[in-house]
This record gives C-alpha cells, sequence and structure tokens, in this order.
C-alpha cells in the first residue's frame, strides 16, 4: 500500500487562510454540494480535531517513552544488585557470575606499566 501524503504544517496553513477568504466571499455559491463552504468546514473541522488527538497521542507516547527509560534504568540497577548479592555468595571468579553476563576476575585483563619510563633524549 502506499504512503498517504500528508499536508505540511505550512501547506495546512495556507489552505485554511485560503477557507477564510471563501468564507467571507460575498455572493459564493457552488452548484456542487461537495464544494459548498459547510462540506469544506466539515473537513475544517475534522482536521482540527485529528490534529488535537494526535497531539494528544504524541504526549501519551512521551510519557510512556519516560516510564520505560525509567524502568530501563530500575532494571539495570536491580540487575547491578543482583550481581553483586552473586559475588557475595559464588565470587567473581565464579561461573554463575559470568552467567549475568560479567567477566570473571580470571579473564580481566590486567594493566602493565609501560616500559622506559620517561621521555627519552633527543639527539
Amino acid at each position: 500500500m502506499a504512503k498517504k501524503i500528508r499536508l505540511s504544517p505550512s501547506q495546512l496553513a495556507e489552505m485554511k487562510a485560503e477557507f477564510q477568504n471563501l468564507k467571507t466571499m460575498d455572493g459564493y455559491e457552488s452548484h456542487k454540494p461537495d464544494f459548498e463552504v459547510a462540506a469544506i468546514q466539515a473537513v475544517d473541522t475534522s482536521i482540527d480535531a485529528l490534529l488535537a488527538q494526535e497531539a494528544q497521542v504524541k504526549n501519551q507516547l512521551a510519557s510512556i517513552s519516560d516510564q520505560i527509560a525509567d524502568k530501563g534504568r530500575e532494571y539495570i540497577d536491580k540487575m547491578n544488585g543482583a550481581a553483586q548479592q552473586v559475588v557475595a555468595k559464588f565470587g567473581d571468579d565464579s561461573a554463575e557470575y559470568q552467567s549475568l553476563g560479567r567477566k570473571r576476575k580470571s579473564e580481566r585483563r590486567t594493566r602493565r606499566p609501560k616500559s622506559g619510563g620517561g621521555d627519552m633524549p633527543n639527539g
């Protein structure tokens, strides 16, 4: 199914301004009911209602997204706490600790200082 193209905010504002001009035009009468001011007004009102509904849904979505972020942070904190409990019970070099996606102490690389310990003179 082809994606429907939405009016840009500037296009919508332009159409609303044109409709306002049409409403104030003396003597405008359409021979077709689809183009009467009342028919156009119904579409205009529907667009306004849908835009308000969209704004409400966007606010709800933003709120849900914030809640997901908060729960994600809480999830991380709880899993880190659980990992600390596993270290306390089984140690940080245990298979249980590794099963939580952590590196065993024996598998961690140790840093070694660079040899040569200073600036070399030029020359």
